[in-house]
């Protein structure tokens, strides 16, 4: 990521010659955001941060708050974490927990630990977790969008997408949006008194933060305008700082023999993936990938021909996984990849790739063909749970050696 910082945001709803002024209170909360979000390198502690700060009453009193990110490979915008009610229901029950425990700005950023633990503050996260913008399809979708100022109700996506493309905040208080998962019955979401306000780097998009006050109507002020906006530009350099931060332990953190991720760094980021599936909803898959007849291997060409075997399928399973995945030495010639955002089948596919990449290896070794077993496991329903998700992946494995090896088989919740 470049040293530099993104383009400021150009604020078209801004009146001409309109003077902000701040009071000793939006300094001081601009600078307690600030501060919090500076001390962290975790995106999502990150993304906690800045919503807490935009829904909070002494924040900027939104009613939600909510984030996309782009995936890595720069494909889509999807819902990385949204704060606030997913209905009127929801939000006296959120209003009258907030009022039992007297949860101040500075008691919500310092509660992030538990917070993200907890199944019930999600709801919004999982009710969206669904809603993406495809980034190679911003010209089509953004073709559709409609005026801010228009009224009635519009498709959220293409707003999104003309965003995006306009490098320019939006906002209505007429224009209702509105999204409904493919396929299903339920009502639509709805987007009422709405910002969106891009996440931007020189280089890449980097999401999009959307607040609204759904079940209040209320005039944002020019300082809160100034706040949102000033929040989004610091978002987007905090959120790639974090990436390259993750990426860097990565490089570091790496298995002397393959070149792999190491096992520490295997810990950290499949917790941090379940975290996340269990945020949003969305799956996380795991693929666990034993060498067969290794040791037997070992003891009959001997040790130094037994690393040159494990190097081999390292470079093999490093060029034929997905860049969004994680591969890594989990022990011995075993090896483990965490592939987030991955059903079941689809981890599947990846791991029959991944075999038939090991059988091509290592030509020219002594003995027979090298081959590898592979069991896959996935985190849903209700499975998230570090260890129990390797288990169940591991005992996939097993079966493949029973059924005679250098084959797939899934271990079905």
């Amino acid at each position: 990521m470049p040293n530099s910082t993104p383009p400021p945001l150009r604020d078209r709803a801004s009146e001409p010659g309109e003077k902000i002024v701040f009071s000793p209170h939006d300094l001081e909360f601009e600078l307690n955001v600030t501060k919090a979000i500076l001390r962290s390198l975790d995106v999502d502690q990150i993304l906690y941060v800045v919503l807490s700060g935009i829904t909070a009453g002494d924040g900027l009193g939104f009613n939600r708050g909510l984030f996309l990110l782009a995936d890595e490979g720069q494909r889509l915008l999807r819902v990385s974490m949204g704060i606030g009610p997913t209905d009127e229901q929801d939000a006296h029950r959120i209003w009258e927990d907030m009022k039992a425990k007297d949860l101040t700005l500075s008691a919500l950023l310092a509660d992030y630990d538990s917070e993200k633990s907890d199944p019930n503050a999600h709801h919004l996260t999982r009710r969206l977790a669904d809603l993406s913008v495809p980034l190679d399809r911003l010209d089509d979708l953004a073709a559709s969008h409609v005026p801010v100022d228009m009224k009635g109700e519009a498709p959220l996506e293409p707003m999104l997408a003309h965003c995006l493309l306009e490098r320019s905040p939006l906002s209505s208080r007429t224009l209702e949006l509105t999204w409904r998962k493919p396929g299903a019955q339920d009502e639509a979401f709805r987007l009422r008194n709405w910002w969106m306000v891009p996440l931007l780097t020189p280089d890449r998009v980097v999401g999009m933060l959307v607040a609204d006050d759904a079940f209040i109507d209320r005039e944002v002020s020019a300082a809160d305008r100034h706040l949102l906006f000033a929040l989004a530009n610091l978002a987007a350099i905090a959120v790639e700082k974090g990436h390259l931060f993750s990426q860097m332990r990565r490089f570091a953190e790496v298995d002397g023999l393959t070149g792999l991720a190491n096992r520490r760094v295997y810990d950290q980021e499949l917790s941090r993936a379940l975290q996340a599936a269990n945020r949003t909803g969305r799956p996380v898959s795991l693929v666990v990938i034993d060498v067969d007849h290794f040791k037997q291997y070992n003891d009959r060409y001997g040790h130094l021909a037994g690393d040159d075997i494990l190097k081999a399928v390292g470079a093999a399973l490093r060029r034929n996984a997905r860049s969004s995945d994680l591969i890594a030495r989990y022990g011995g010639e075993e090896f483990a990849v965490v592939l987030p955002d991955t059903t079941l089948e689809q981890a599947q596919s990846v791991a029959e790739k991944l075999i038939m990449a090991v059988r091509t290896a290592c030509p020219g070794t002594p003995g027979p063909a090298v081959t590898a077993s592979a069991g896959v496991a996935c985190s849903l329903p209700g499975l998230h749970d570090p260890t129990a998700l390797f288990e169940a992946a591991d005992r996939a494995v097993y079966e493949a050696k029973r059924k005679g090896r250098n084959r797939v088989e899934i271990n079905r919740p």
